[in-house]
């Protein structure tokens, strides 16, 4: 369950959804340790070296592996909370398209603009956003 607040000062968040129930720490910690005694056992220049080769070894791969585990798993791991409905909304119902030049090219697709078009869009005054107000409706 959503935990909510009913402190005035706190204002609660519109889509409250928890994280990835997916990750874990202890095969973070196995793929940390465990990647570089492989790679210690198999590869010739380091198969003979020591403890402190294999400190070494955690210290340089220790933030790719940390770092690629977390991307991988917040992208293609469950949610950790089904309970909330996402909107599941168009994405021109956060945007107004006025040039009709881009209305025919973006407006009528189910694909989604790409981020230098919206961006440039925005900042000639071709694409406005749609206020808060009429997104809680």
């Amino acid at each position: 369950m959503v935990r909510l607040t009913s402190v005035p000062t706190i204002k609660n968040a519109p889509l409250p959804a928890e994280g990835n129930d997916s990750f874990s720490n202890a095969i973070l910690a196995a793929l940390v340790l465990g990647v570089p005694w492989f790679v210690k056992r198999i590869v010739p220049i380091v198969n003979r070296g020591g403890f402190y080769t294999y400190w070494f070894l955690v210290v340089i791969f220790g933030v790719p592996i940390t770092v690629g585990y977390w991307a991988l798993m917040s992208h293609y791991g469950p949610r950790k909370n089904e309970k909330v409905v996402l909107p599941g909304k168009p994405a021109t119902d956060y945007y107004e398209i006025k040039d009709s030049d881009l209305k025919h090219q973006w407006g009528f697709t189910k694909d989604k603009i790409p981020m230098q078009i919206w961006h440039d869009a925005y900042f000639d005054g071709k694409i406005d956003t749609r206020g808060a107000s009429r997104l809680s409706k």
